[in-house]
């Protein structure tokens, strides 16, 4: 059962109690129509919490009168409602013409009642002339006991509370899956006849029997011929056929050792040829070559780059020509 909190608990009880002898004597004096769709503005305010005064409104643009009332929330329209009167079963008549104005506002939902009964339809557009409502949800209000954990998740299907968490959405979709020909689809798939042929090699392993032999035999055997031969399941399976092959592509691709043969690598850094200071460290500027005098009137020219050179070339008269060396310092004499 969907987590309901306590506060949404008491007010179903309470509102279930005050309810059910009115719509019971209402019943009994056989109500009009104005009447009961009194009553169900006060369902839908007292029992299923919508707030009467912003939230349900007749005033849409409704010129052909196919429905009674609105639910919007955030100022949008939600569900419309249809109320008939209390001695007839819910009105399907202008279904129709509901659906056809729910499906030009965007609006999902259509609720049929006449106070006691309450039909929750979807508004399906299929691409026809006119959109598909099937019932998505039906109960009697004179049958429910609030103190039933089902009959309790049923209302709150309906409420404001459940509304905003999705729950008709949600409880749609359980039935979309849980259907017959959907059921049935997953029976004949490959994934589940594979299953069962597993299971009974284990019970006898000698067995031959081939996954197409139990398909036929499930389809003709065990399930109905309208299940295995509808269009629905037919369209089913044809979609987990798509799925499993997309599965199989996914995982050849993971499984492929060249899956990264076009992607480029990261670049090696080259290694570097020059003298790479340390960071914050500053190079020290080339020491230019120039002409000085020393104290004693001897002449120099320094023309190294390397503070390491401390022999120094000192030339006199008889003095050997310059030497070729690089990096000296040489001194000329008088």
């Amino acid at each position: 059962m969907a987590k309901i909190s306590k506060k949404i608990q008491d007010r179903i009880k309470a509102a279930m109690r005050r309810f059910k002898p009115l719509l019971k004597a209402a019943r009994e004096r056989d109500a009009g129509r104005a009447d009961t769709a009194t009553l169900a503005l006060d369902l839908l305010s007292e029992l299923f919490g919508y707030d009467r005064y912003t939230e349900i409104t007749s005033e849409l643009d409704n010129k052909e009168s196919v429905f009674d009332f609105a639910i919007q929330t955030d100022d949008q329209p939600r569900m419309l409602v249809r109320v008939s009167p209390i001695g007839f079963a819910p009105d399907d008549r202008y279904l129709l013409a509901t659906a056809q104005y729910a499906q030009l506002n965007a609006i999902e939902w259509i609720i049929l009642t006449n106070g006691i009964g309450w039909q929750v339809h979807h508004v399906e557009d299929v691409g026809a002339n006119a959109p598909e409502t099937p019932v998505v949800l039906a109960f009697d209000l004179l049958q429910m006991q609030p103190g039933r954990g089902a009959h309790l998740e049923t209302i709150h299907l309906l409420t404001r509370e459940g509304h905003e968490k999705a729950g008709l959405s949600h409880f749609k979709l359980r039935l979309q899956m849980t259907n017959r020909h959907y059921l049935g689809a997953m029976i004949l798939s490959d994934a589940v006849v594979s299953s069962v042929r597993r299971e009974l090699l284990k019970l006898n392993s000698d067995l031959r029997v081939t996954v197409a032999e139990l398909r036929e035999n499930l389809a003709k055997g065990v399930l109905r011929p309208e299940i295995e031969q509808s269009n629905e399941t037919q369209s089913l399976l044809h979609h987990l056929q798509k799925v499993k092959e997309a599965e199989l592509e996914e995982r050849r691709k993971a499984a492929d050792p060249n899956r990264f043969a076009t992607r480029k690598g990261p670049k090696k850094k080259a290694e570097s040829t020059r003298w790479a200071a340390k960071p914050g460290a500053r190079r020290k500027a080339k020491a230019p070559g120039k002409f000085s005098k020393t104290a004693n009137g001897d002449s120099t020219v320094r023309i190294t780059q390397k503070n390491a050179i401390k022999k120094v070339l000192k030339r006199t008269g008889d003095a050997p020509a310059k030497p070729a060396g690089r990096g000296r310092v040489l001194h000329w004499g008088k």
